[in-house]
């Protein structure tokens, strides 16, 4: 397999953004029979580091998180700051916001990324501090953001 983004043949994660994760989890659960998960959160904005259009951000959100032996479903409901969650629920409504991959090595892929025109438009760290996340501009070819994912647990050495 050709591994210039992907280290593994799979796809971790496909978020929807929503004006309320409770409400859109309820009817997921009620459609799959999937138990209600518990509320998350973005983490504490001094945890997170984010940045948003290239500049330091404090950004929230509240997640509803789905576990399937293959993918994770996610509903997202953005805080209502300026963030790359906010920009797409408010330009098209609520829907597809990203897919998530797993990656070892972020920096090799952000260069990569960016090299093929598809800028970084949100990153942060995950609450806990275990690892941390990327969106990229792929809306115009999917429709819909990439992001990466980096868990600590699993990290190669950067460079």
């Amino acid at each position: 397999m050709d591994n210039r983004l992907l280290e593994r043949d799979e796809v971790m994660q496909i978020c929807f953004v929503t004006e309320d994760a409770e409400k859109s989890a309820r009817w997921f659960s009620d459609l799959t029979g999937k138990p209600l998960p518990p509320e998350g959160r973005a983490a504490d904005p001094d945890e997170a580091q984010a940045v948003y259009d290239g500049k330091p951000a404090r950004v929230g959100c509240t997640i509803r998180m789905f576990e399937f032996g293959n993918i994770d479903v996610e509903f997202l409901q953005p805080g209502p700051e300026k963030s790359a969650w906010r920009d797409l629920l408010e330009e098209k409504g609520p829907g597809c916001h990203h897919i998530a991959f797993r990656t070892r090595n972020l920096t090799n892929r952000h260069a990569y990324l960016e090299d093929k025109g598809h800028r970084l438009l949100q990153r942060g760290e995950f609450d806990g501090g275990h690892g941390r996340y990327a969106y990229y501009d792929t809306v115009p070819q999917m429709g819909v953001m990439l992001e990466l994912l980096e868990f600590d647990s699993d990290k190669e050495a950067q460079g």
